[in-house]
């Protein structure tokens, strides 16, 4: 019976306030020692009086901590027990000896809870009660209506240990607040920062991809690609709802959205082109639209402004996820700013590649070819002036020398038109860049490569060849760092529609089932996918005893169609 009162008691006090059980044990330990103290010292009670006024004091201490900790929410609620409770009091005061009762000191309790649950100088207030509510009864109730004041001033120093003692309830309480409060603020800190200490682990493995993911496309030029794929990333990294990009190079769809359906973007547009003047340079602007803040950053570098990079934030401004937020951000459009800077670069190298060898080829032509051929007209114009004069013979022989000459500058033109031509010197750099790689792998980490290609390496463009080199390089970083292969094929078969990549390994081999459709899937997996998506081409992976990787692509992109 006490194991089962117990264990409900516990299960009451469980969703209780600590205050609620401080001042509930706090009751208890006040009536059992005022009680005994009663109960030995005071001589003019016979046993049974004594038994029945702890008894009720003891009903009233067991209901009065049951219905405090229920109503510590409502502080009309807590007003009227205390009122009750203070009526209580005084009555049993005054047949257990007056000021001079040892429960005086158990009043302590409504003053206690006045002073935690009430606001500030309802401690006075109790205390003021108490004595009015003390005199009331005294004169009204008793015979002797002369006794308040003369005990009040006869009992004035245990009244001045009251004043002190309610004083230093309410210093106490003050700091207990203020402490609590700072807790709270602590605790509230340290959840924001474990949550932004988890985002940051998560964002680092994002930020990685995306950085790989990134240098893949930028290396196949394709602008609208890194930025929808960027839109991917920031939101697992940021875990923001909506990202958007406008640009400002564009004339038409200057805004991007990961959700083009999202209602809002021609608003946010609106707000971008009037407060565009405000946003400044590396530095994080709050943008508010339909009751929704968005975070808005340039990308771009101090020279050059591609566009804005924004996304949506829910948390203000004084929080750590926020700042995370803006941080996260500010690198992310510097990332993109990097990307767009090193495609500007890119095209300008290939013009001046370009450019450089057209010279190259008009020098060569000026400096050899043409004083060739302005030779040869001299001479054609020699021969058709003395044609009259000339023999069958001579004509003969002065054709025959022009034939020659004809023939050696034509070599000479073909040699200089084609002097970087890897068809024409019989070398290829896609393909030895392929062998050294292969090379390097296979004289660090001890495994055996053979290598082959089949069909012409003509048909495919630069960009395939690009693609393919990376290909080639995340198939084997993936066999020899994960599957753990000693053995590793590479089959590149070139045909006049497709190509056709083959890596097969005699690795310990993943159960595809759960690697491949996991968005956690390693870093390789998703640059091959990303890659053959680039190239409109299909990956295929089959994995048991060892992996086989094949991956094919068409050769040619319909007329009109863009790689994304």
């Amino acid at each position: 019976m006490n194991t089962k009162l117990l264990k409900n008691s516990l299960t009451f006090f469980k969703d209780k306030s600590d205050e609620s059980k401080i001042l509930v044990s706090y009751r208890f330990i006040s009536f059992i020692i005022t009680s005994v103290f009663y109960f030995l010292n005071n001589q003019g009670h016979d046993f049974i009086r004594k038994i029945v006024i702890i008894g009720c004091i003891f009903v009233s201490s067991v209901i009065l901590s049951y219905l405090y900790p229920i109503y510590e929410k409502s502080q009309k609620s807590i007003k009227i027990l205390l009122v009750i409770e203070i009526v209580g009091n005084t009555l049993l005061l005054v047949p257990t000896g007056g000021i001079n009762s040892p429960f005086i000191w158990y009043s302590l309790n409504a003053i206690l809870i006045s002073v935690v649950f009430l606001k500030k100088g309802f401690g006075w207030v109790i205390f003021l009660i108490y004595l009015l509510c003390y005199g009331i009864i005294m004169k009204y109730f008793t015979n002797n209506s002369t006794y308040v004041p003369e005990s009040i001033i006869k009992d004035s120093n245990l009244l001045l240990s009251f004043i002190m003692i309610v004083a230093a309830f309410q210093v106490i309480v003050i700091s207990i607040n203020k402490t609590k409060e700072t807790s709270k603020n602590l605790e509230e800190t340290n959840i924001q920062l474990k949550t932004a200490n988890v985002r940051i682990l998560e964002s680092l493995d994002h930020i990685k991809e995306l950085y790989e993911s990134v240098s893949i496309l930028t290396n196949q030029g394709n602008r609208e690609g890194i930025i929808k794929l960027s839109f991917d990333h920031i939101k697992r990294i940021t875990k923001t709802k909506v990202v958007f990009y406008y640009d400002i190079t564009a004339e038409y769809n200057k805004m991007l959205s990961s959700d083009e359906n999202y209602h809002n973007l021609s608003s946010i547009e609106e707000h971008i082109l009037k407060d565009m003047d405000n946003i400044e340079f590396n530095v994080p602007y709050e943008l508010c639209v339909c009751d929704a803040n968005f975070l808005i950053m340039h990308v771009g570098n101090n020279y050059s402004t591609y566009g804005l990079l924004g996304m949506e934030i829910t948390t203000n401004q004084e929080s750590i996820i926020y700042e995370n937020s803006a941080y996260q951000l500010q690198f992310l459009s510097e990332l993109l700013s990097n990307a767009f800077e090193r495609l500007t670069l890119e095209e300008v190298n290939d013009r001046l590649l370009i450019s450089e060898e057209q010279n190259r080829i008009a020098n060569e032509i000026h400096d050899s070819v043409l004083q060739r051929l302005f030779s040869l007209s001299c001479g054609m114009f020699s021969t058709i002036k003395n044609l009259n004069s000339y023999k069958v013979k001579d004509i003969e022989e002065d054709l025959n020398v022009y034939r020659n000459t004809i023939d050696l500058t034509m070599k000479e033109l073909r040699d200089k038109i084609y002097g970087l031509s890897w068809k024409k010197t019989g070398s290829s750099s896609f393909s030895a860049d392929v062998k050294r790689y292969v090379d390097d792998i296979k004289k660090f980490n001890n495994v055996s490569i053979p290598f082959s290609i089949y069909g012409s390496l003509e048909i495919l463009t630069t960009e395939q060849k690009k693609a393919l080199y990376r290909m080639i390089c995340e198939g084997l970083g993936n066999a020899v760092r994960h599957g753990k292969a000693k053995n590793i094929e590479i089959i590149l078969d070139i045909s006049a529609e497709r190509t056709f990549l083959s890596i097969i390994d005699d690795g310990v081999g993943f159960d595809t089932k759960e690697v491949i459709p996991s968005s956690t899937s390693g870093l390789g997996l998703q640059n091959l996918q990303q890659l053959s998506k680039i190239l409109h081409g299909e990956i295929n992976i089959e994995s048991m005893n060892g992996t086989k990787l094949t991956i094919s692509f068409p050769n040619m992109l319909l007329k009109g169609e863009a790689a994304i």
